[in-house]
C-alpha cells in the first residue's frame, strides 16, 4: 500500500462520517459535563458514547488527565477533550468538554503529532551520531588515556539515552498502529514524498547519483512499512541525501 499524499482524502472523509457512525452519531459537536463534590443531584456526565472513544497517546508528553485527543474506533473521527477542576470551600467542581474536530482541525492535529514524532526521531539520531563521533575519536584520534576514559563514559551515556528514547518511540509507534494509524500515515507519508523527490530528480549516472537513489529507495521501503509493522525507528542524515531534513520540514509544516 502506498503512503498518502499531504491531504489524504480517505482519512479526511472517514473523519467526516460521524453522522453515520454508531458511536459518533450519539454525540453532539460539543458535549459538556459537570460534577460538584457532595452534590450528586447536580451531576451531568458526558454521554455513554464518549467513553467508547479511544484516548490517544501523545508524543509531546502532555498531561492526559487535563487535555488529550480521542479517536472514534468505528469511523476515525477525532475529538478534543479538556477537563477543569476548581476548588471551592463548599466543594470542588469539575467540568469536562468534548469537542468534535472538523476535517481541517483533524488534519492539523495529525501533522502536529507527526512533527512531534519526527522531533523524537531526530533527537535519537543526534544522540547516536554524537556517540559515533566519540567512537571515531577513540579509534582514530589518538587520544590520551584520560581522554579515552572521558570519551568512553560520555559515549555510553549518549547510547543509554538514545536506547531509552528508542524504546519510548517504539512504544508510541506500536500504540498508534492500533489507536490512530492516521498519525503514522501522515509522518511516514511526509518522508515518502521527500524520498520520491530524490528518486525523481534527474541523475548524471555517476556514483553519487546512484548512491543517492539507493539511499532514497531504501529509506522509502522502510517508511512504507512503518504504519503497518517493521522498524519503529528509521535513522536519517544520509550524506547522499543533502537537504533531506529541510525538505521534510516543509512537508510537515502547518498549512497556511
Amino acid at each position: 500500500m502506498s503512503l498518502p499524499s499531504r491531504r489524504e482524502p480517505r482519512i479526511i472523509e472517514a473523519m467526516a462520517a460521524a453522522s453515520e457512525c454508531p458511536i459518533c452519531s450519539r454525540l453532539r459537536d460539543v458535549e459538556t459535563s459537570f460534577s460538584k463534590y457532595l452534590a450528586p443531584q447536580l451531576d451531568n456526565p458526558l454521554p455513554e458514547a464518549a467513553g467508547r472513544l479511544v484516548v490517544l497517546p501523545d508524543p509531546s508528553g502532555q498531561d492526559p488527565e487535563k487535555r488529550h485527543t480521542r479517536r472514534c474506533p468505528a469511523c476515525g473521527t477525532l475529538y478534543d477533550y479538556v477537563s477543569c477542576y476548581e476548588y471551592h470551600m463548599n466543594g470542588g467542581e469539575e467540568s469536562e468538554e468534548l469537542t468534535r474536530l472538523n476535517p481541517d482541525q483533524s488534519a492539523s492535529f495529525l501533522f502536529s503529532q507527526a512533527r512531534a514524532l519526527e522531533e523524537r526521531r531526530r533527537e535519537i539520531n543526534l544522540l547516536e551520531d554524537s556517540a559515533g563521533g566519540l567512537g571515531d575519536l577513540i579509534d582514530r584520534g589518538r587520544p590520551e588515556a584520560g581522554e579515552v576514559r572521558e570519551a568512553a563514559a560520555e559515549m555510553e551515556t549518549l547510547r543509554r539515552r538514545a536506547d531509552s528514547l528508542r524504546l519510548r518511540l517504539r512504544e508510541l509507534v506500536e500504540a498508534l498502529r492500533r489507536a490512530c494509524p492516521e498519525i503514522l500515515f501522515t509522518w511516514a507519508g511526509a518522508h515518502g514524498r521527500v524520498c520520491r523527490k530524490f528518486l525523481d530528480a534527474p541523475g548524471d549516472g555517476g556514483e553519487d547519483s546512484r548512491m543517492a537513489r539507493f539511499e532514497a529507495r531504501s529509506s522509502l521501503d522502510f517508511w512504507e512499512k512503518l504504519p503497518f509493522g517493521g522498524e519503529t525507528y528509521i535513522a536519517g542524515n544520509s550524506p547522499w541525501l543533502p537537504g533531506y531534513d529541510d525538505l521534510l520540514d516543509r512537508e510537515l509544516a502547518p498549512e497556511r
